[in-house]
């Protein structure tokens, strides 16, 4: 069964109704030897510049964040401690810098940011993948999920109060705990 692209109308819409729309949407990746890899997301963060979290708070603009800044729809790739590649989607309107960090795939090696990325081969070289269009790696949209859990964000007590944010979401299986990566 074929699946439909996301285009660039779904990421530029609002950066959280866009996240909450990604939530059982497939990741999918072209690998070196052809294969295709489709896995569905299953944990993501929101992070967006009015918040202490963000890459771009402030409005900042550097060689690291500036993908934050693209059309929604773009790969923002960054490495986080020196040592793991984290993919996040940019979403929201040019010039708005919010991104989506996928967290989780339903996807055997795929719980975690940096493991996901390990497992799908994306790197730095992907950041600014335009997903709308890439023959690399793009996301196809899935029926939503029954249920979607928000919690606060992991790993970024840094932010003060920004912490506390909602801005994490997982898909709840009928018992309504979390599902987690395969």
């Amino acid at each position: 069964m074929r699946m439909m692209r996301l285009t660039r109308e779904f990421f530029t819409k609002d950066p959280m109704l866009a996240a909450r729309g990604l939530v059982g949407a497939y990741l999918c990746r072209r690998m070196a030897d052809g294969k295709i890899i489709r896995a569905r997301i299953c944990e993501l963060e929101l992070y967006d510049e009015c918040e202490r979290a963000c890459h771009a708070f402030g409005g900042k603009c550097t060689p690291r964040n500036d993908a934050m800044f693209l059309a929604g729809g773009f790969a923002y790739v960054y490495l986080c401690y020196g040592l793991h590649n984290m993919l996040n989607i940019v979403v929201g309107a040019p010039g708005h810098a919010a991104a989506v960090l996928i967290r989780g795939l339903q996807y055997p090696g795929c719980a975690g940011p940096g493991k996901l990325c390990k497992t799908l081969c994306i790197t730095r070289a992907d950041n600014k993948l335009d997903l709308t269009t890439s023959p690399d790696m793009w996301i196809e949209a899935n029926e939503a999920p029954k249920k979607i859990v928000c919690t606060p964000r992991i790993g970024i007590d840094y932010a003060g109060a920004d912490a506390a944010l909602p801005w994490r979401m997982t898909i709840a299986d009928d018992n309504g705990a979390c599902c987690s990566a395969q």
